[in-house]
């Protein structure tokens, strides 16, 4: 099974070759972008509501002022910072770009399938959001688990929450399109042994800097093609 989930992640990065969803996976970075941004912004109103010093940085730069935040010393914490601020921004993605990126990944490796269950956005929302509240809420005690536990540690504990999250929460809205919520719990626990590593993989990845501005759109690309095929259809012949 690791080799079924491998071959999602490179199914998901080899369909960037298509126009159609290269401009879907631009358009997610995009949004991804300003999503880090706004939660960056959110970040910085709380910390220095109880300590003005918290975002003076070593060049003399504070963040008293608009320009300040968009400034080179700005740009590059909210960077440092992404390795833990994009897994809840990845849970937010869900509720915004998740089903046109399931759309263009079924219909070049799924065609058979037919058209997705209707979905209710206002559900889709209300799960999005409360995976990003946990998410974050977690994320910011984790973050404070590398000083009790140390680096390496801190890693594993932190890629463990969120790879459990995220795959979670990916995999359900996914089966969502296929399954009511019944049969959705049935294949999470049948299938959670695959489940758990490719979240994993996600949460690995989402904590490269750069990098992780794709990885929403290639995480629900890789989730797609992996709970159909746990699921039984047959990806496309001739798929690279």
């Amino acid at each position: 099974m690791a080799g079924l989930i491998r071959q999602s992640y490179v199914l998901a990065f080899a369909q960037l070759r298509e126009a159609r969803f290269r401009q879907i996976t631009l358009i997610g970075a995009a949004l991804s972008l300003a999503l880090l941004f706004a939660l960056y912004a959110l970040l910085i109103q709380v910390f220095t509501s109880f300590d003005d010093e918290v975002f003076t940085f070593s060049d003399g730069t504070r963040m008293d002022r608009l320009g300040n935040f968009f400034s080179v010393t700005s740009v590059a914490t909210m960077l440092m910072l992404s390795v833990f601020l994009m897994a809840p921004v990845a849970s937010l993605f869900t509720g915004l770009h998740l089903h046109s990126v399931a759309d263009a990944v079924e219909a070049r490796h799924f065609p058979a399938r037919g058209p997705a269950r209707p979905h209710d956005t206002a559900r889709l929302w209300r799960d999005s959001a409360g995976y990003f509240g946990l998410l974050l809420a977690l994320n910011l005690a984790v973050m404070i688990s590398f000083a009790i536990f140390g680096l390496l540690w801190g890693l594993v504990l932190f890629w463990a929450v969120n790879g459990w999250l995220l795959s979670r929460e990916y995999s359900t809205m996914i089966a969502e399109r296929s399954m009511d919520r019944a049969a959705i719990r049935g294949f999470r626990h049948r299938h959670r042994r695959q489940l758990l590593p490719a979240g994993l993989g996600l949460a690995i990845l989402l904590s490269v800097p750069l990098l992780n501005l794709l990885m929403p759109v290639i995480g629900v690309a890789a989730f797609t093609y992996l709970t159909h095929a746990l699921a039984g259809p047959t990806l496309k012949e001739g798929t690279p």
